[in-house]
């Protein structure tokens, strides 16, 4: 059923004010085409997720088949968005146009990055897909959820360091904010020092004593468009880890490389993949973690990841 009503939830900010460079554009030709919306601007940490709740709580009320919560923003606004749908809203489809400095949850399932592809994409579909995303649970705490990955160690500090650093807005002015990333690697190299780990996948428990990057993924990308993840796909319901030892510093860039290359580091014999169902992850040392690009603190992890499934209107 096409949608008549759309309900924009838009991050402003996101990107370091891309949200609104991308919202001139999408109004505009929602104007043109008539389109009957009404706006909904996320203010600060967390409000994307009340928002979406309530829209969804209303049109699940009302039972507004023909409307549609859009999402515009990076990948931290979508991941607020899809905790805001929880479990009792989890069939309610979204739309979203990336508007981040990463967007890799768009690059990892085909939403275009060029706002006018992305709705038109939105408003020519017919039927919502069905893609992956992950629950992940800290012991006793309550379920989270992630669209991209969850990851402790390296990429995890290497988040911190570029979220803290001023070159991130900056680059991101000029569109290049991907390069934010990169530029954190080798401070965050000589950070990070290797921890033991315990991972079980599917019941096989494996032991490692110099972990130095984990990531839990359900699609390629992380980082603003490293491939880590190849062999992942975002709609076989299972959830792929990546696991990376210690290297030297010049390893650890050719490996680098070899994953804005293509995705070719999974030769480096220090580089381990996994994929399974269920997944469990200890930590035995405090590191950093991140989700979807979020800080989750320095601390011991003790993590259970269950693959899920979310919705989104829209068509290729």
């Amino acid at each position: 059923m096409e949608k008549s009503t759309y309900y924009v939830v838009i991050n402003l900010q996101s990107g370091s004010g891309n949200g609104a460079k991308v919202w001139q554009i999408v109004e505009k030709t929602l104007l043109e085409k008539k389109k009957n919306y009404q706006l909904f601007v996320s203010e600060y940490a967390g409000h994307t997720i009340s928002l979406v709740n309530q829209l969804a709580k209303d049109i699940h009320t009302t039972q507004q088949k023909d409307a549609l919560i859009l999402i515009i923003g990076g990948d931290g606004t979508l991941h607020e968005a899809v905790r805001g749908l929880g479990e009792e809203y989890k069939k309610t489809p979204l739309g979203y146009i990336p508007a981040g400095s990463g967007n890799d949850f768009a690059r990892g399932v085909g939403i275009s990055r060029k706002p006018l592809v992305a709705l038109n994409q939105i408003l020519k579909a017919k039927a919502a897909v069905a893609f992956d995303i992950i629950e992940f649970q800290e012991k006793e705490q309550p379920v989270g959820y992630f669209v991209n990955n969850v990851g402790v160690g390296f990429d995890a500090l290497v988040v911190k360091l570029t979220n803290n650093s001023s070159t991130k807005a900056t680059l991101n002015k000029y569109n290049l904010g991907s390069l934010a990333y990169v530029a954190s690697l080798v401070k965050a190299y000589f950070k990070q020092r290797s921890f033991p780990i315990q991972l079980t996948v599917d019941g096989k428990t494996t032991a490692f004593k110099d972990a130095f990057l984990v990531t839990t993924t359900n699609h390629s990308y992380f980082g603003g468009g490293v491939n880590i993840a190849p062999m992942a796909v975002p709609t076989d319901g299972l959830i792929d880890v990546i696991v990376v030892s210690k290297l030297p510093l010049l390893k650890i860039i050719s490996l680098f490389v070899m994953m804005l290359l293509g995705g070719r580091h999974t030769r480096f014999k220090s580089v381990h993949h996994f994929s399974g169902k269920k997944i469990h992850l200890e930590t035995l040392h405090a590191v950093d973690g991140q989700a979807d690009g979020e800080e989750l603190g320095k601390q011991l992890f003790d993590l259970d990841f269950n693959p899920a499934t979310r919705y989104f209107w829209f068509a290729n």
